[in-house]
């Protein structure tokens, strides 16, 4: 594919109409120009900071930017993250870097950007040094750490680049030193404007492909809503596992077990955010930084260097041959990413871009895509104050085609939470005000249908969101579960929650407040006509809350016990299992409930797992739980402490042994939870581990993932180890 600075000229959007909606909008416009935006946010801000700066006159860097370079050997290096420092000699003006230098795994030989921010500072004078983002690196690689300034033809710089476990004062004194340094000078032209182009991926292949996948039960991603995919770091066909770890993703041939072997491995630019496949294709989406040069100063606000900012990348493979994967898509958004599902072949992603402090600055987000050239999508106002305006944009994408990426730009705000149905997509926005008395949080719905993207209805409701298990969509509805503090939200004096529930133009049709005052939300699920919900100060209310009526939310029942759950799953309509912990530095918690009868709820069992400050990934994301009703299987990821931190008046301390991997269990109402056995990741009881981040099955395998390998286990024949893949 060609580099994206070689790309069609931008092409103009035919926007869509819009309609007046009710709820809190009254109005949507589009804003066909930059100017119209910095306009729009001007007579709609609630802050005065974003206004017009004065009239000015531009400062031009006399000579424009400059050129550097410096060449770097990482054969000497040993592997860690490296910090670079590219000092003026003569001026009081710096810049910094970071990289990582990784131990090259087997077979891969080609390394490419995961690029991190850079640190600039300007003098007084108005001259800066900015170094051009630099990629993580295999020990061995030699490259150049390049960038621009503004500084005079030929002036002399210093460089370094050292280890971030040791200072550059400490390398005459340490032996141990890792890194290289130098003087180079400016160069004595300008050069011709930073690249934006998105980019390339290399890649190592096995030299077979694995055959067609075939018809085998296999485990897909946990995931909130029905037939809504979520991106995730894995996933698996019943075939292949395809896992992201770093910035590298692995195909996987995995079934069966003995002869699992990595097909391919292509390591990506930027840091990997969710991952999906559909078909024979697979969609990777990361972030990275690209810079885009700017030589302007003006009094009080220079702006005179290269500025890091952030977008989204979408990489869209094809895997035919899954040991040749072709990448067929790419696409680069301007703006960090928010989220994304998958309907279908339809990919939808949020993504999120800020107002600058001056609106002089404003640019509009932009969308690169190597099939059609580079847009820009139109943008959207309400007829509504803000005080922390932000673009969102949405757009979608059919991975198994070749038509245009359709995306359109709200100022909403930044994306907070993000809920999708099958029909539509929720963005929700806490308020920003800092002494608002109470919290409220602004809810707009899309329409969503085929990739197709439409404005459907705005409203508020009090209070702010756990997270997207708080929303849940319902014959038209929309429930929404929040908890209020009762002050400023920065500084909690009371708190209790709320249920609102909530039309198709997000107009309130019926709340239910004051539930557990005192409290706020730990998990929440939605269930048809009903909501399970738990709240914690000290002990562990796990309410049924009938949902049957919008207009009149009712408590149907509620049970009190020590402790609290994070995640709750549906085991049946009569019972629920909830994942959490005997107390903020407790144990870990599992346990059953029946709600067979919603006015009196029972707890049917329980586990508690470890001692203190052990935890499991599932606490903070409910894609590493595993659960299949019907193959009676349970898998939970721990990481375990067991005893305590001690330290004797006389001897060394002690620390806790720990353990960690998953444990496996069978779970039904008349047994509650039978364990099966465990499975461990950990090569030791002490020390830096290898914390197992998620697990799926194939037929009777369970695979457990961490960062360097896959284990496979055989369900069949109590957890027996079968095989594993290393990708150290």
């Amino acid at each position: 594919m060609g580099p994206m600075s070689t790309l069609a000229e931008e092409t103009p959007v035919v926007p869509e109409k819009i309609p007046v909606i009710s709820g809190i909008t009254t109005s949507v416009s589009q804003l066909a120009t930059k100017e119209d935006v910095a306009a729009f946010i001007r007579s709609h801000s609630g802050q005065t900071q974003v206004s017009s700066s004065p009239d000015y006159s531009p400062v031009i860097v006399p000579g424009g930017a400059r050129s550097f370079s410096f060449d770097v050997d990482t054969s000497t290096f040993m592997p860690d993250e490296y910090i670079v420092t590219v000092n003026a000699v003569r001026q009081d003006v710096t810049s910094t870097a970071l990289f990582n230098v990784l131990e090259a795994p087997a077979g891969l030989k080609i390394a490419l950007p995961t690029q991190m921010p850079v640190s600039i500072t300007t003098s007084k004078d108005g001259l800066y040094i900015s170094i051009n983002p630099i990629s993580d690196k295999y020990v061995g690689e030699k490259f150049s750490i390049t960038g621009t300034t503004s500084l005079p033809a030929d002036e002399e710089i210093l460089v370094e680049v050292y280890s971030s476990s040791f200072k550059p004062t400490q390398k005459s004194q340490s032996g141990e030193f890792s890194g290289a340094t130098g003087t180079i000078k400016t160069s004595s032209s300008v050069p011709p404007p930073v690249s934006t182009r998105a980019p390339t991926l290399a890649m190592t292949a096995a030299p077979t492909a694995a055959p067609g996948t075939p018809d085998r039960e296999y485990s897909t991603t946990n995931v909130q809503v029905k037939e809504v995919d979520e991106g995730d770091i894995i996933k698996t066909d019943g075939e292949n596992i395809y896992i992201v770890t770093r910035n590298c993703m692995h195909i996987v041939k995995a079934y069966p077990a003995k002869d699992a072997e990595i097909l391919s491995t292509l390591r990506f630019a930027g840091s990997p955010q969710a991952l999906y496949i559909s078909g024979n294709r697979v969609v990777l989406i990361a972030t990275d930084y690209w810079t885009r040069p700017v030589t302007e100063c003006r009094p009080g606000f220079c702006n005179g260097y290269s500025s890091s900012t952030q977008r989204t990348l979408v990489y869209v493979f094809s895997v035919k041959d899954p040991a040749n994967p072709v990448q067929v898509r790419e696409l680069a958004i301007d703006g960090g990413y928010s989220s994304s599902r998958m309907i279908g072949s339809q990919l939808y992603f949020v993504t999120g871009t800020s107002i600058p402090y001056q609106l002089d600055d404003l640019e509009l987000p932009t969308i690169h895509d190597d099939h059609g050239g580079i847009t820009t999508p139109p943008v959207y106002g309400f007829n509504t104050t803000d005080n922390a305006f932000a673009f969102s944009t949405i757009g979608s994408l059919d991975v198994g085609g070749n038509t245009p990426v359709m995306a359109k730009s709200f100022l909403v705000g930044t994306a907070g939470t993000v809920y999708v149905s099958p029909t539509h997509l929720y963005i929700a926005v806490p308020d920003q005000t800092l002494y608002r008395l109470s919290p409220s949080t602004t809810i707009h719905s899309f329409a969503i249908d085929n990739g197709k993207i439409s404005y459907a209805a705005g409203g508020n409701v009090d209070g702010t969101l756990l997270n997207q298990y708080s929303l849940d969509e319902y014959d038209g509805n929309l429930r929404v579960a929040t908890t209020i503090t009762a002050g400023s939200w920065r500084w909690n004096t009371d708190s209790y929650s709320k249920i609102s529930v909530l039309d198709k133009n997000l107009d309130i049709l019926g709340t239910l407040p004051g539930i557990a005052p005192g409290e706020r939300i730990y998990a929440a699920r939605f269930m048809g006509d009903r909501l399970y919900l738990v709240t914690f100060r000290e002990t562990d209310p796990f309410f049924v809350i009938g949902l049957a009526d919008p207009k009149h939310p009712v408590i149907l029942g509620e049970l009190k016990l020590p402790g609290f759950s994070n995640y709750l799953h549906p085991y049946d309509a009569d019972h629920i299992i909830g994942i959490g912990k005997e107390s903020q530095s407790g144990p870990v918690k599992i346990a059953l409930f029946d709600v067979s009868d919603v006015s009196s709820p029972v707890l049917k069992d329980s586990e508690s797992l470890g001692g203190t400050y052990s935890s499991s990934p599932v606490l903070d994301d409910p894609k590493a739980f595993l659960f299949d009703k019907e193959k009676n299987l349970l898998v939970l990821p721990v990481h375990l402490n067991n005893g305590e931190y001690r330290c004797p008046v006389s001897g060394p301390c002690t620390a806790p042994t720990v353990w960690g991997g998953v444990y496996v269990y069978g779970v039904n109402p008349k047994t509650g939870f039978v364990l099966k056995g465990t499975v461990t990741h950990y090569d030791n009881y002490y020390g830096a581990q290898d914390p197992v981040r998620r697990s799926l099955y194939i037929e009777d395998t369970l695979y457990t993932m961490s960062e360097k390998k896959i284990v496979m286990s055989d369900l069949a024949h109590s957890l027996e180890r079968m095989n594993e893949i290393d990708f150290r």
